[in-house]
């Protein structure tokens, strides 16, 4: 979810309880104490892909791999400048297409994931263009869990972030696809009460269900808000 507000967050997912790039729960899903799967492709993965992955879920082998990490899900204006400087130009490469070489391993994907659907939201945070990859994270998304190669990732926070995507897509069809994956999730992790992912995934649905769009990205997309939207936007959890 990285989110920001949308910002989203990382979500959004991308999605912010509070306020940030999503949810704003540090520690929604607990740390699974394995090692990288060697199948996953780490060891094979392009160096700046590994460095995205090394960034965002620490270095394998640390205390810190694969925690969750509270720079996700709130806004940071330090931790969004650090993104631009260091990977600014690789989000650039990406949008022209020029890291799909990325998607022949499972955790190449997912870091080709969070380049366009994370640092996009992060480096762009508050303009169209924090959107503007989303079509092309979900594509590289929509692949991962086709092949079945999302199971080899290798802890709840590393899948989570594939299914991200689908969560930030404005399509009620992927909202149900974003539903499925993260409460296959929860079934495996246990985390399903308020501020887990499932939750933030279902609250997305709703609301995409009931209004076909996120409200709250309106202004920055310069589309005309309804009195209806205007409504639920000055109420409490109408953005991430």
């Amino acid at each position: 979810m990285t989110g920001s507000n949308e910002t989203d967050a990382i979500g959004g997912a991308s999605i912010a309880a509070n306020a940030g790039n999503t949810e704003s729960n540090g520690g929604r899903v607990p740390r699974q104490d394995r090692p990288e799967a060697p199948d996953a492709g780490y060891a094979t993965l392009d160096a700046t892909a590994r460095a995205v992955l090394d960034f965002w879920f620490g270095v394998p082998g640390t205390a810190d791999f694969g925690r969750a990490s509270e720079r996700w899900f709130k806004r940071d204006d330090a931790f969004d400048a650090l993104i631009e400087q260091r990977f600014g130009a690789t989000l650039a490469a990406a949008r022209r297409g020029e890291c799909d070489s990325w998607q022949d391993t499972p955790l190449g994907a997912l870091a080709l994931v969070i380049v366009l659907d994370q640092f996009s939201r992060n480096t762009c945070r508050g303009s169209a263009q924090a959107f503007a990859a989303d079509a092309q994270a979900l594509e590289a998304a929509r692949r991962l869990i086709a092949t079945g190669a999302h199971l080899m990732l290798p802890t709840p926070e590393h899948r989570a972030f594939a299914y991200l995507p689908f969560e930030h897509s404005e399509s009620l069809a992927d909202q149900h696809e974003s539903v499925r994956l993260f409460a296959a999730l929860a079934r495996e992790t246990g985390q399903t009460g308020n501020g887990s992912y499932v939750d933030f995934a279902y609250r997305h649905e709703a609301i995409i269900e009931r209004f076909g769009r996120f409200p709250h990205r309106n202004a920055v997309l310069g589309r005309q808000s309804t009195d209806e939207e205007l409504a639920f936007l000055r109420g409490p959890g109408s953005s991430f």
